[in-house]
């Protein structure tokens, strides 16, 4: 029977299982965490192997007080750099996508999965603003601020942008996103998985993750109905994009650690910390789910190399 065969393979659409579990499933459904009871003054805010100021020459002579105030404020620099993620790349994005002119799957459980998306990620961006704030005030540190500009994927969206316009600017803003989306797991595991630090943070950091799986699905398939739609000339522009967005996603953030380390008094320049990085790996980032899509739409596997 058609209707059957019509029913099981909407009963099969990933779009379709992730709706129907959103209100089970997404942070912004659960009760609210209570912040300072899981705030624990005497754990330190970030694992030190993830700051890099602190392998720096005459880092080792700093006092405890400093280097607590240094992880403190490497905490702050996280939960910016992920809201701005959040609010300059991946929502801009599902707003585009919601867009007539923007020939991606708009059928109601699509509409239905992006309305859900803005709203997890607007409630991330709280759940960032509210731990941080909790931070500010129980380690003295109100004055750490960082600008969304300061950040290398946010720096790098925009000089590829530079001088496009219309459609083909907004190919790359959602390729953009799909680099984020797909990636962004990676980025949070290491602290929602950080046992030795303020369970604050692991388990905010680790609620923010668990939604973030599902957005990968999300926009792998709805950038995949994107790109199925675009001549090869626009899919040229995507490939092209998406390739940006993974290497400005893995480049180092220089400026803000300038600041962090501020914080505990130790002066350092960007110099210093561009000849650190130009001397390790880029960061790794889990590129799986990102391979399934470019294997679904037969891009080969180059795009994505070993540690993008």
């Amino acid at each position: 029977m058609p209707g059957t065969a019509a029913r099981e393979e909407y009963e099969r659409d990933l779009l379709v299982q992730l709706t129907r579990r959103w209100g089970h499933r997404v942070a912004v459904k659960k009760d609210e965490l209570d912040l300072d009871g899981h705030f624990d003054p005497a754990l330190p805010d970030f694992p030190e192997h993830l700051v890099p100021v602190l392998g720096l020459p005459g880092a080792d002579r700093l006092d405890r007080d400093a280097r607590e105030r240094i992880l403190s404020a490497a905490w702050i620099a996280y939960n910016a750099k992920t809201a701005a993620i959040e609010d300059e790349i991946i929502l801009p994005a599902c707003r585009l996508m919601l867009r007539e002119r923007i020939p991606v799957r708009r059928d109601e459980v699509a509409v239905d999965a992006l309305h859900q998306t803005i709203i997890d990620e607007h409630y991330h961006i709280l759940m960032c603003h509210n731990a941080v704030g909790v931070t500010r005030r129980r380690r003295a540190l109100a004055g750490v601020r960082f600008a969304p500009d300061v950040w290398a994927v946010v720096r790098g969206r925009a000089a590829v942008r530079a001088g496009l316009s219309g459609f083909d600017r907004d190919i790359v803003d959602i390729a953009f996103s799909l680099a984020a989306e797909t990636t962004i797991s990676g980025f949070l595991s290491a602290l929602a998985t950080a046992q030795e630090i303020q369970p604050m943070n692991r388990i905010t950091t680790d609620l923010h993750r668990r939604d973030e799986s599902g957005h990968a699905v999300v926009f792998r398939e709805l950038c995949g109905s994107l790109y199925r739609s675009l001549d090869s000339a626009g899919q040229q522009v995507f490939r092209e994009a998406l390739v940006s967005g993974l290497t400005a996603f893995r480049s180092a953030d220089l400026e803000p650690w300038v600041i962090v380390a501020a914080q505990g008094g130790f002066e350092i320049g960007v110099d210093q910390l561009d000849e650190w990085a130009a001397s390790r790996p880029p960061p790794r980032r889990d590129t799986a789910p990102l391979q399934l899509l470019l294997d679904d739409l037969g891009i080969g596997p180059d795009l994505v190399r070993p540690g993008t």
